[in-house]
């Protein structure tokens, strides 16, 4: 008689994980580009937002900057009168924001300290005034911030609060 040896079962358990390492093979690769997606699209929404953030920052020293040229001359409070710079951010030749600016808006009007009453009449005035600027970018980007600056101007003592 014939001794029958044990059939191997090697053979069938390779194929068998064989196909299982495909499989989790497989799933691995679908979780890692899933990874790979998820933080592509997390970078480009940080980008976006970055971008924006620094339009915006870029539109308010725009508007500053007009704010400055209104106050720097005192004619901008004796006859106040609204007015309409084009700024050029990158000196390119070519204006990047269009910036509105309001009349300036007298609040107050109070007599200057330091002047004794037998020269009230005569006496500057310090006045205070809203200065309001609207910056817009002309480039395309939406972009538009408002800025109010409150400004004293020591005025002389023929100046009304209009």
């Amino acid at each position: 008689m014939r001794h029958n040896p044990v059939p191997d079962t090697r053979a069938g358990r390779r194929k068998q994980q064989a196909g299982l390492s495909l499989v989790v093979g497989l799933v691995m690769l679908v979780v890692l580009t899933l990874l790979v997606v998820s933080a592509v699209r997390l970078g480009n929404a940080s980008l976006r937002v970055v971008g924006n953030q620094q339009a915006r920052v870029e539109a308010t020293a725009v508007a500053q900057q007009a704010i400055e040229k209104v106050i720097g001359s005192a004619a901008n409070f004796y006859a106040p009168a609204a007015q309409t710079f084009d700024i050029d951010v990158n000196n390119d030749g070519v204006a990047d924001y269009t910036v509105q600016t309001a009349a300036p808006s007298c609040m107050q009007m109070a007599p200057a300290d330091g002047y004794s009453y037998d020269f009230a009449g005569s006496a500057p005035q310090d006045t205070y005034w809203d200065v309001m600027a609207v910056a817009t970018d002309k480039r395309g980007s939406g972009v538009s911030v408002t800025v109010h600056q409150g400004v004293r101007v020591r005025m002389d003592s023929t100046a009304t609060c209009t």
